[in-house]
C-alpha cells in the first residue's frame, strides 16, 4: 500500500507504509475524539509525537485499563487485545504507530466506518 493520507470524523490517519510483514504511519485525534473498538492481528507499538492519548486496553475478564500516553511515551499493545485510542484533552494528539505485520483490512475498515 503506497502513502496514504485521510481524513476521518475523529482527525487524520496517515499510513507511510503497509504491506505483510510492517504497517507504519500516524493518528492524529482532534480533541475529545476516540476511535471505535478495535484490534490488530500483530503486536502494535505506539510513540506519542504530541498531545495526550489515553488508550482504552479491553482484558479478557471485561475490565477496561486507562493508559495515559504523554508526548514522548510509548505502549507495545499485543495480537489480539481490543482497544481505542482516545483523545479527552482541548488539543491534537498525534500517535506514531508500527505494527508488526499486515493491517490494511483494519485500516480499510476504518476508513469504511468512517466516512464523513
Amino acid at each position: 500500500m503506497p502513502f496514504e493520507n485521510y481524513t476521518i470524523p475523529q482527525g487524520k490517519i496517515m499510513i507511510a507504509f503497509c504491506d505483510e510483514n510492517l504497517s507504519v504511519g500516524t493518528l492524529e485525534l482532534n480533541p475529545g475524539k476516540e476511535l471505535s473498538k478495535h484490534n490488530r492481528p500483530c503486536l502494535e507499538s505506539l510513540f506519542q509525537i504530541e498531545g495526550t492519548c489515553v488508550m482504552k486496553l479491553f482484558e479478557d475478564d471485561g475490565t477496561v485499563t486507562d493508559v495515559t500516553m504523554n508526548k514522548g511515551d510509548s505502549i507495545d499493545i499485543p495480537a489480539g487485545k481490543f482497544h481505542i485510542h482516545s483523545n479527552p484533552t482541548d488539543k491534537k494528539s498525534i500517535t506514531f504507530w508500527k505494527a508488526s505485520g499486515d493491517i490494511r483490512d483494519i485500516i480499510n475498515n476504518i476508513r469504511e466506518n468512517s466516512k464523513m
